[in-house]
């Protein structure tokens, strides 16, 4: 298995300003094995609101900042404005990227991590969660992001794009695709219960995409 490119700090990372502690990862591998979850599980609404938060940032990054980011810099102080004012920086800078579609598959991979890590308390990847993602999906590159404590939409994907405590801010790079993560031209995000901060979000994306 190659790996194109890691944002895994040393299994987690925790972001002090937000109260959040996440991770990242990419890969371009394709495989699969282990448990399974339905295969028909629907996302809710606001799981699906993930993705559309993620593609407001990618297609119209400087309104996002304007809009979403800028009011932010005057309540921050210490690291987390550091991160943020970078974020800001690169965003203003970069092209326009295209949206992510739904995938189901992903959302079910995404689904299964949820309900089998939420039960406890436990942080971070599955051994293999790209094999994971291969139980219900082909693709030829594919990227994670976990996020815990929060429940919304714009909450989630704000703290992963600020990315503060993250030295490489692997969850911004998966949600940008900065630095090699990517191309990806679908994701698939689950929330739910977990035993140390409440909520998780896993969010799995893919390029070279299909369902199985």
């Amino acid at each position: 298995m190659r790996k194109t490119a890691i944002a895994f700090l040393a299994v987690l990372a925790l972001l002090f300003s937000a109260g959040l502690i996440s991770c990242s990862d990419s890969t371009s591998s394709d495989s699969g094995s282990g448990s399974s979850v339905d295969v028909d599980a629907v996302a809710s609404d606001s799981e699906k609101a993930v993705i559309t938060e993620m593609n407001y940032a990618r297609t119209k990054p400087g309104e996002y900042v304007t809009k979403k980011l800028q009011p932010l810099v005057s309540k921050s102080s210490g690291s987390y404005l550091t991160a943020l004012n970078e974020c800001i920086s690169q965003m203003n800078a970069m092209t326009a990227i295209e949206e992510l579609s739904y995938g189901q598959g992903l959302y079910v991979a995404a689904k299964e991590w949820v309900e089998e890590q939420g039960k406890g308390s436990s942080t971070g990847h599955q051994s293999g969660w790209d094999s994971r993602i291969g139980k219900y999906c082909s693709y030829t590159t594919a990227g994670e992001n976990i996020a815990y404590g929060y429940d919304s939409a714009e909450a989630i994907v704000i703290a992963l794009l600020v990315d503060d405590g993250v030295s490489d801010r692997g969850h911004r790079k998966n949600i940008l695709e900065m630095d090699g993560h990517g191309p990806y031209t679908h994701a698939g995000a689950a929330i739910g219960s977990h035993g140390e901060y409440g909520t998780m979000c896993c969010i799995d994306y893919a390029g070279g995409y299909a369902d199985k």
